[in-house]
């Protein structure tokens, strides 16, 4: 079993996350696994519907019923470690980073990612996700209460993951730019 160095992804909805995790999934030999994982899991034992406001729930629902770190440990657990690098995304709660800092001391790094909300809405309409929301009113609703807006502590904080973050990336869209900010980053991270 080898040493595993993990690599945290947060960020703001339709930033570029996935666009940032191909990149680092192209040049290191690496596992990913997504919190949201835990969520679809337990959405289907409930045969709930998959929305992102019901995933946003059931997330809530577990940090607050089982800690705040439930789904880093749930996701990262019983992961397989002959590859040296892991990718977790979709952090969205600090007490997620925290755990996995501390349980991957220094090991562990955090990338934010974020772009401005109107570049966000109009990705996410183009990427057409069946749990998106669907009005520029939705996805502003959606995208405060994500980023921590009126949430209690165990709930959605996305801007403080993105104030935590080792390193951030802004996303315009352009997928050259993207993968030359990645590229500055994997020497700091291999």
């Amino acid at each position: 079993m080898m040493p595993v160095k993990v690599i945290g992804l947060t960020g703001t909805i339709a930033a570029g996350k996935d666009l940032v995790k191909q990149i680092l999934m192209q040049n290191l030999n690496c596992y990913q696994v997504t919190l949201s994982g835990a969520i679809f899991g337990q959405l289907e034992k409930k045969k709930g519907s998959f929305t992102r406001k019901t995933m946003q729930e059931m997330g809530n629902e577990l940090r607050q019923k089982y800690g705040g770190h439930v789904l880093a440990k749930v996701s990262t657990e019983f992961m397989s470690r002959d590859r040296p690098y892991l990718i977790v995304d979709g952090i969205r709660n600090p007490a997620e980073a925290e755990w996995l800092k501390q349980n991957y001391r220094g090991s562990f790094v955090l990338i934010g990612v974020d772009a401005p909300q109107s570049a966000r809405f109009e990705r996410m309409t183009k990427r057409g996700k069946p749990t998106d929301p669907k009005t520029f009113e939705e996805f502003t609703a959606q995208d405060n209460s994500d980023q921590g807006a009126n949430e209690p502590p165990y709930g959605q904080q996305v801007r403080r993951c993105i104030q935590m973050a080792d390193f951030v990336i802004e996303t315009d869209g352009d997928v050259a730019k993207v993968a030359e900010k990645v590229a500055e980053i994997l020497p700091k991270i291999q």
